[in-house]
């Protein structure tokens, strides 16, 4: 009877270690520390606790999976719901709506505004972004909350395809969500900034985006890739994104003669997986068809707000040479802004920065808000 007492705390101890309160705590993120976050993300791989408040899950989370038009969660915002869509017939092509709940609301058209998360190209940041997108969503835009296929599912162009097939998608359904077909903005975070640039230097992207919002923006992952070091020092940041770019083109571009070749000019076409295979100047082709830069054309391209930190992991540069060529290439200088801030933010982060997420918005309502119709005429 002695053991009695003894045996009770063993077994009340054994219960606790094994309990589902003890081995369902979250771990810290081991992953490399500059992978995208999603703004107010207080450490990459750790989902924000507003993302489980608000029911706010990542494209094809359970619940939503494949039943496009589903009615989901209300988000986080008055007058803010949750839906998710499946714009293409691919696993990963799917996205989160967060919109007016009566988009035949009167008043004039809203915005779209459609977020390319990051992730170094393969992995899924979209859920840090589901506060943000709620919180904004609330203020009178449709956010869209974009998944695309990564680098492990296919490689280059594919992630390009991905976001001009969602913007086709909104597009086409612009009146379920009460949106301007015309006002519809890319925003994109470090990997995803440089896949929403790619998109709105593809063609004439003026046509159908009304601008481009792109933070730490891996603009040019050649650039990336030849970069012996990071600008913050982080050598195993840099080596998961040279290999990634890598990964991402399909192929390697030193056995191709890059660091020659890569200066020769704009890419015209669409980049092909089996000649990438055949040549190494396939392989180039490819390299300078995922820079902006290399795509850039002037007048034809969306207007662009660029941003970094000054200690930014992916630095400066890649922006400027972005603003770079599109001036050269025609486009009004005040169309293609490079904005630089104290710190050493990177991507969705930087909203967070004093100043920049007023900055973002303010930038977006500058060129989305419809021109008034000319003083004294009549509509009969």
């Amino acid at each position: 009877m002695r053991s009695l007492p003894f045996l009770l705390v063993t077994c009340l101890a054994l219960l606790l270690c094994t309990s589902q309160v003890v081995r369902d705590v979250p771990e810290r993120a081991g992953a490399a520390r500059h992978g995208e976050q999603g703004p107010g993300v207080q450490e990459q791989g750790t989902q924000e606790s507003g993302a489980q408040e608000s029911g706010a899950q990542g494209p094809g989370a359970q619940g939503h999976r494949g039943r496009a038009g589903a009615r989901g969660h209300t988000a986080r915002g008055p007058g803010v719901e949750q839906h998710a869509y499946s714009y293409g017939p691919l696993p990963r092509q799917r996205l989160v709506a967060y919109s007016d709940p009566n988009p035949a609301r009167p008043g004039p058209r809203r915005t779209g505004l459609l977020v390319v998360h990051g992730g170094f190209w393969y992995q899924q940041r979209s859920a840090g972004w589901n506060r943000w997108a709620g919180r904004i969503a609330a203020a009178g835009p449709a956010v869209f909350s974009l998944d695309y296929r990564r680098n492990t599912d296919a490689p280059w162009p594919a992630q390009r395809d991905d976001v001009l097939r969602a913007l086709r998608w909104i597009r086409h359904r612009a009146d379920r969500f009460g949106l301007d077909p015309q006002r519809i903005v890319l925003l994109g975070s470090s990997a995803g900034g440089q896949v929403a640039a790619a998109a709105g230097t593809y063609g004439a992207g003026r046509r159908h985006i009304a601008g481009v919002v792109a933070l730490s923006p891996v603009a040019d992952p050649y650039r990336a890739w030849r970069t012996p070091r990071a600008a913050d020092g982080d050598r195993a940041g840099l080596a998961v994104l040279r290999a990634n770019a890598e990964r991402l083109a399909g192929c390697d571009p030193s056995a191709a003669g890059a660091a020659r070749k890569h200066a020769e000019g704009p890419v015209r076409g669409p980049a092909r997986e089996r000649e990438r295979a055949r040549s190494p100047e396939a392989c180039l082709r490819v390299w300078r068809d995922m820079s902006a830069a290399g795509r850039a054309s002037g007048a034809d391209d969306p207007p662009m707000l660029l941003v970094h930190s000054r200690h930014d992991f992916v630095p400066v540069a890649h922006s400027r040479a972005v603003r770079d060529a599109e001036v050269r290439h025609g486009m009004a200088a005040d169309d293609v802004t490079v904005m630089t801030v104290p710190g050493d933010k990177h991507g969705g982060g930087l909203l967070t920065s004093p100043g920049v997420e007023r900055t973002v918005l303010s930038w977006i309502a500058a060129r989305t808000t419809p021109a008034p119709a000319p003083y004294g005429r009549i509509h009969r």
